[in-house]
């Protein structure tokens, strides 16, 4: 072997060697497309946290998170296979996967019901019996819509003694503090930071009567979870974390992190700081207080499912598997 063959032939091994040895940081990163429920608030401070601390990069991932149009929709484009996750309410799923949409929830955050009728507080509604005769707005895309009737039933209401309005989910909040309506569906953890300023709000939360299921979480399909797990076991890494991070003391951090990424939308940082303090109840998991976050359990979907069967959203025979998987969540 001439000095030239051999001199070629070490530095090629040399160079595999290089290769090999280069940090995760440095290989070509996995891309994740993430979609939200809606446009900027409280629940989404995790999300922009760790994109602006650069954390979804340090696990070596290449993430793009887009603001959505509403719980439903972003469920059908995750079925659709337009985006790898979604942040969405994990009770509208179970209904969405009854309807045909193969999903399935890969970690839990707020494990407690939280959607709710909020009212004027100068009305006076204590019970849903109050709101007979009254003008609620909600939006056909809410985690609301599938539960409007079976909430209304179980109070002994009709659409015919409640005016339930469809407006476009941007006109809710407003609709509701300029007056044109009683009281607005959505989740009680943010809307009444929502109006506090303009016309502070009573939540008659839906579980109170009986409905009740997890509420926001982390959604990819099947196919996604078999396809990009690793990715995705390093994007729920990174979610937890950011989570507890804002927990343990770091509320304006996440305030400012939501404020940094979607510069234009005009955001108040007391309501989403007040939308972040109000979840933190909503996080434990009504079977199993003081759970890991993330964490979902047979007890807490056994429940959301006979409410959900009760209710006539799902049929009789599915079992907490078929709704969840915690096989992604860090050991």
């Amino acid at each position: 072997m001439n000095r030239r063959k051999a001199l070629s032939m070490v530095s090629g091994a040399l160079a595999l060697a290089a290769g090999l040895a280069l940090p995760p940081a440095a290989r070509a990163a996995d891309k994740l497309l993430v979609r939200l429920d809606f446009s900027p608030w409280g629940m989404h401070g995790a999300m922009h946290l760790a994109l602006q601390k650069g954390w979804f990069k340090d696990a070596g991932l290449d993430v793009e998170v887009q603001d959505g149009t509403g719980t439903i929709n972003t469920l059908q484009l995750l079925a659709a296979g337009q985006v790898d996750v979604g942040q969405v309410a994990l009770g509208t799923m179970a209904v969405a996967k009854e309807n045909g949409l193969d999903l399935m929830s890969i970690a839990g955050f707020a494990r407690t019901g939280d959607l709710a009728v909020l009212t004027d507080e100068k009305l006076g509604v204590k019970s849903p019996k109050d709101l007979a005769g009254k003008k609620i707005v909600c939006f056909t895309t809410s985690p609301w819509a599938p539960f409007i009737d079976p909430f209304l039933k179980a109070n002994g209401l009709s659409r015919s003694d409640v005016s339930v309005v469809m407006v476009a989910p941007s006109a809710m909040v407003s609709t509701y503090a300029s007056g044109n309506s009683d009281g607005l569906m959505t989740q009680a953890p943010f809307g009444q930071p929502m109006v506090r300023k303009t016309r502070p709000a009573s939540a008659l939360l839906l579980a109170d009567s009986g409905i009740s299921f997890p509420s926001y979480g982390l959604v990819a399909t099947p196919a996604t979870i078999k396809g990009k797990g690793e990715a995705l076991r390093k994007f729920v890494a990174v979610q937890l974390r950011a989570w507890k991070y804002i927990y343990d003391g770091h509320i304006e951090e996440a305030v400012a992190a939501i404020v940094a990424d979607r510069p234009n939308a005009r955001l108040d940082p007391d309501v989403l700081r007040e939308q972040i303090q109000a979840y933190r109840p909503f996080f434990e998991s009504p079977a199993k207080p003081g759970l890991a976050f993330g964490v979902q359990t047979d007890a807490d979907w056994s429940a959301a499912i006979a409410t959900l069967e009760k209710t006539g959203q799902v049929k009789v025979g599915h079992v907490p598997a078929d709704y969840y998987t915690n096989a992604l969540l860090p050991n």
